[in-house]
């Protein structure tokens, strides 16, 4: 039988190092970014979940008749857990083993408007959104010779709403004719109540059928 379990997830995440190649100048208004990012679970969820490493960029365009005021794209990934084994190729070919990875991720896609400073040595900026975030649990089987997946399949997934808002700074260098900034930052995102899974919530039965342990919770978080 399917195990349920509630839990109250609840997730710091932050922002620890992005750069802007090409980011938003006084001139073009555009400006993007590539993010690395960290989360920090707290409350109940830290009790179920470890850390989540990921990646996240942004695309932001501001408005030449008032430069602080943009509209502002973003995107993330986040892994909070793999689990890794080898297994028969299948029931038939139980000789030929491969390397089979589960993974649980976080998907955020979400966008609004932005405030910031525009010149200067300091620029700080604060930004809300309003998207999609998508929980899900993939397996994927390939060989170990890093030679990459040629199979995987969804285990299990949830998605919905998701709103926040953030806050950060943006430190410009210049480099030639094109402006490199260094950005740190943090956003505070609400997910509503997600279902997902864990690491060892998938469970092999006999004959090929799967067994899942899914926790549902209010997915709130603070993200990059």
């Amino acid at each position: 039988p399917t195990v349920f379990t509630m839990a109250v997830a609840d997730v710091a995440v932050a922002q620890i190092f992005a750069v802007e190649p090409g980011a938003a100048s006084t001139r073009s208004g555009w400006g993007f970014d590539v993010a690395v990012q960290v989360a920090q679970p707290v409350h109940d969820f830290a009790d179920n979940v470890r850390n989540a490493f990921g990646v996240g960029s942004s695309v932001r365009h501001h408005f030449s008749w008032f430069r602080p005021l943009g509209l502002r794209g973003d995107f993330a990934f986040m892994n909070y857990g793999n689990e890794r084994q080898r297994v028969p190729l299948s029931s038939s070919v139980n000789r030929v083993t491969v390397e089979m990875n589960t993974s649980n991720n976080i998907l955020l896609v979400g966008g609004g408007p932005e405030l910031a400073v525009m010149r200067g040595p300091v620029r700080p900026y604060v930004h809300g959104f309003v998207g999609y975030s998508y929980f899900f649990t993939e397996s994927s089987a390939g060989d170990d010779n890093g030679g990459g997946a040629f199979a995987r399949s969804t285990n299990f997934d949830d998605g919905g709403l998701a709103t926040g808002g953030g806050a950060g700074l943006r430190l410009p260098l210049r480099a030639r004719s094109t402006e490199i900034s260094i950005d740190g930052g943090a956003r505070f995102l609400r997910n509503g109540v997600r279902t997902y899974l864990r690491r060892g919530d998938v469970i092999g039965l006999p004959h090929g059928a799967l067994e899942f342990t899914p926790w549902t919770s209010n997915a709130r978080s603070a993200a990059a």
